[in-house]
């Protein structure tokens, strides 16, 4: 009888991740199959399974790698003043997405599995608005500056979908770009004239 084959955990896991996410990237939610995984890390699908415990894990602990990912190119923008420290990072937010199109649409359009997310990761989420939501209180230190950093992300957001799976000419022939530096424009001037 053969024996059990012996693995380094910390490097399967890695190996898994990395895997995931080139599937991830290549094909979208929908390619990220036990079957699929286990052929590109070499391993079986059971022994996936008893690393990670499901298909839904992998592809949150991919989604850490890319917030981590997001975040540092965030912290990475010129300290600038708000409007052009928002204006690029729409403009750096459209740019990371959409060359990473696949991942992107493991972030927000994977199977949602449970109705709760994990905790670390509505908390990335919330700082990633907070993040956002700083600029806009200092051009408008009386508004509801995360109502208007959600609004904001919601409306780049958008221009992102459809351009990542190439629907964006259905609604506009302007690019993601421009879709996006209209919204900081539209949410500043918003903002500059509210009492």
């Amino acid at each position: 009888m053969a024996r059990p084959r012996r693995y380094d955990y910390a490097e399967l896991r890695v190996e898994v991740i990395r895997a995931a996410r080139t599937l991830l990237q290549e094909g979208g939610p929908a390619a990220l199959t036990a079957r699929a995984l286990s052929k590109a890390v070499g391993v079986t699908s059971g022994t996936i399974y008893g690393q990670f415990g499901d298909l839904h894990t992998v592809l949150l602990e991919v989604n850490r790698d890319t917030f981590n990912e997001l975040t540092q190119m965030i912290e990475a923008l010129p300290n600038d003043e708000p409007e052009p420290w928002l204006y690029a990072l729409a403009e750096g937010y459209v740019e990371f997405m959409l060359s990473r199109h696949g991942v992107w649409q493991g972030l927000f359009e994977g199977p949602r599995v449970t109705e709760k997310f994990p905790d670390w990761y509505m908390e990335t989420i919330h700082g990633l608005l907070a993040r956002i939501a700083k600029p806009l209180a200092q051009i408008a230190p009386a508004t509801d500056a995360f109502a208007r950093a959600e609004e904001l992300f919601v409306a780049v957001h958008g221009g992102v979908a459809l351009a990542a799976v190439g629907r964006l000419d259905m609604v506009s022939s302007r690019s993601a770009n421009v879709l996006a530096r209209e919204a900081v424009a539209t949410m500043i001037g918003a903002i500059s004239k509210a009492p």
